[in-house]
């Protein structure tokens, strides 16, 4: 598969003219080494308390609300993260086009483009959503349920591993992992539940140990069926969704998360792990249904399909200068591809479309991706896990005009700067390395 060069443009007129890539690379490191590589916790932002809202400015107005826009790109992007890893992490701009009304999904990847297998399936999503709007499928067509079932077909192996699943054919580099399947970890959260309620609440508390020792028996039940693998995983995440939607869950999870002090213990720290799996789990269900009710409320968007498109991803570079030994090449991430493609495309002063605001992830903006967005003010940084990967890099173009030239300078000198703030004021803390996929389930019921 064909690749972009990352460096095109001479050094004379270099992004990295004023701060070199290695000085830049070594304040990395330097972050690193006093905060186990993690210089923030987890954070997640609403568009509605997003300031300043975005600066893309328009004279025609958007039909699809900021939020609504992110949750479509984020659903998206997860649905199209089919593998464990980084070469499965996806970013994804929404353009709508309002001359003709309809929309554009534009991907990108870090390492590896989709294959063939996941293109069909966008495919086909695509012709059930225009169904959906337009109100025109074949007799009994339901959208939702042919989006679920696509879905799970295509993430069948995901579920597995989700689950932990004796089913699952570990990857090779997980083949000395030794976890117990996810139902077994049920026994810890009905554990954890008595130390969160009082007295009082025993019927609040034996109703949330009942609802946990089922779905155990659920997930347990997967195990040892016979019948139609994806039947029976659909009824799993049926089940799962059931969970996470009962108002006591609900509040058992927040309940957990309000006990948790600065750091904390192994024990409570599982608890809340596995909760966020189920709600992963539920959320395969979540987004069909959600996708489905958008198309709907959107229909001109929707009614005309999907067109989709896919951005070629950029070679890795080398580097000496790292936090860890076996980091050895450098990569321009997904949603810094997104924001290097619409920059190039602004340059021409021929924009077709509106400017997305938003960029969808399947997992968390790295600390060194949100600090790009921030600077470069163009896109609504949802959310970031806080981890610091110093194998980031930016595309230096001979593609680039002046103007952005010196744009990107600036961005690169910024987040140094930042880099330098939080390395000389951040107390030397050892973070717990954060979960870094996102849970769209939990982000939508935070909004």
């Amino acid at each position: 598969m064909s690749r972009r060069d990352v460096r095109t443009r001479d050094t004379e007129n270099s992004i990295w003219l004023d701060l070199t890539e290695n000085v830049f690379r070594q304040h990395l490191v330097a972050l690193e080494e006093r905060t186990n590589a993690v210089p923030l916790e987890p954070q997640v932002f609403t568009a509605a308390e997003w300031h300043p809202p975005s600066p893309n400015k328009s004279k025609t107005q958007y039909t699809l609300p900021l939020a609504v826009e992110q949750q479509v790109a984020d659903e998206f992007a997860c649905l199209v993260a089919v593998e464990e890893g980084a070469q499965s992490v996806a970013a994804i701009c929404m353009e709508e086009h309002p001359q003709a009304p309809r929309l554009t999904l534009r991907f990108a990847a870090m390492d590896v483009s989709f294959n063939d297998t996941v293109q069909r399936a966008l495919e086909e999503w695509s012709v059930i959503l225009s169904r959906a709007a337009a109100g025109n499928g074949p007799p009994l067509f339901d959208p939702v349920e042919a989006m679920f079932h696509g879905v799970i077909r295509l993430h069948f192996r995901r579920l597995l591993a989700r689950l932990r699943s004796s089913k699952w054919n570990k990857p090779k580099y997980l083949s000395k992992s030794h976890k117990k399947p996810l139902w077994q970890d049920m026994e810890g959260l009905i554990h954890r539940a008595q130390f969160v309620y009082t007295k009082k609440e025993r019927v609040t508390r034996v109703l949330v140990e009942k609802f946990l020792g089922d779905l155990a028996a659920v997930y347990e039940a997967f195990e040892h069926a016979l019948g139609n693998e994806l039947t029976e995983i659909e009824q799993v995440v049926l089940r799962s969704l059931e969970f996470c939607s009962t108002a006591e869950i609900k509040d058992y999870l927040l309940r957990l998360e309000s006990s948790v002090g600065a750091k904390p213990t192994n024990q409570m720290a599982s608890a809340l792990k596995t909760l966020r799996q189920i709600q992963k789990i539920a959320s395969y269900r979540r987004m069909s249904m959600s996708l489905v009710k958008i198309a709907k409320e959107y229909p001109n968007l929707f009614e005309g399909g999907i067109t989709l498109a896919y951005l070629t991803p950029y070679q890795s570079v080398p580097t000496t200068i790292g936090y860890e030994e076996w980091a050895t090449t450098c990569h321009v991430h997904a949603e810094v591809q997104l924001a290097v493609h619409y920059d190039l495309i602004s340059q021409q002063k021929r924009e077709m479309f509106l400017k997305p605001r938003a960029i969808g992830v399947s997992k968390s903006l790295c600390y060194l991706c949100y600090r790009f967005l921030l600077a470069h003010h163009g896109f609504f940084p949802s959310r970031t896990h806080g981890r610091l990967y110093d194998q980031w890099t930016l595309p230096d173009l001979s593609e680039f005009d002046e103007d952005t030239e010196k744009r990107y300078r600036n961005i690169l000198k910024d987040i140094d700067e930042e880099v330098g703030r939080h390395t000389e004021n951040e107390p030397e803390l050892w973070r717990i390395e954060p979960m870094t996929s996102i849970d769209v389930y939990y982000i939508q019921h935070q909004n």
